[in-house]
């Protein structure tokens, strides 16, 4: 009895793509997410602090070194104890915006930081502003005295890539820069208040 030619390439087919797959997978680039999420209750103010992982491409590098600046927005909100399942209700909801900017005549990247003191941060190491791009450390969120002693909060965390508004002779140019796109899942850490 023949086997057909079509079963015989169908096999040879499958065969060719399980042997592929593991190889497409370690090659799929890592997804960006938020480690090492703390909280410091010990203050004036609800303290958090974490960072983003995975989240520059090498695309994303080599447009920030030809000076396009790039923006992350890392998005906070507690939320209280719901009084009906599946519902939430924010107690607090913001938006920070981490900007880096690479100035060529200086040789220099411009690191934005709206929580720090000094606003914007210099330096001539790529690696170093990346962290600081990558980075959230001791953002006063709320002052632990709007928090009700006893019931259960929600903190979460997300951080995602600001969409690019680009000159619209330089989109033809840069048209890869939809491929940087990331976003975190959100992340969560629940807490109290002692009493």
């Amino acid at each position: 009895m023949k086997i057909p030619l079509f079963r015989n390439l169908a096999c040879l087919f499958l065969a060719i793509i399980a042997g592929l797959v593991p190889f497409v997978v370690s090659a799929a680039p890592e997804r960006a997410e938020i480690v090492d999420l703390v909280l410091n209750k010990s203050g004036r103010d609800l303290e958090v602090s974490f960072n983003v992982v995975n989240c520059f491409t090498s695309k994303m590098e080599e447009a920030i070194r030809n000076g396009v600046p790039t923006t992350f927005r890392i998005l906070v909100a507690i939320d209280k104890p719901a009084q009906w399942p599946l519902s939430r209700s924010d107690v607090v909801d913001f938006t920070l915006e981490h900007t880096i900017r690479y100035n060529r005549l200086n040789d220099e990247y411009q690191v934005l930081l709206p929580e720090h003191p000094e606003k914007v941060l210099v330096t001539q190491d790529f690696d170093e502003a990346k962290h600081l791009m990558s980075t959230v450390r001791r953002l006063p969120v709320i002052p632990t005295c709007w928090l009700r002693r006893g019931p259960e909060y929600t903190l979460r965390a997300k951080a995602e890539l600001s969409k690019v508004e680009l000159p619209f002779f330089l989109r033809y140019i840069l048209f890869w820069v939809s491929l940087w796109d990331f976003e975190t899942d959100w992340q969560k850490v629940n807490f109290s208040m002692q009493p």
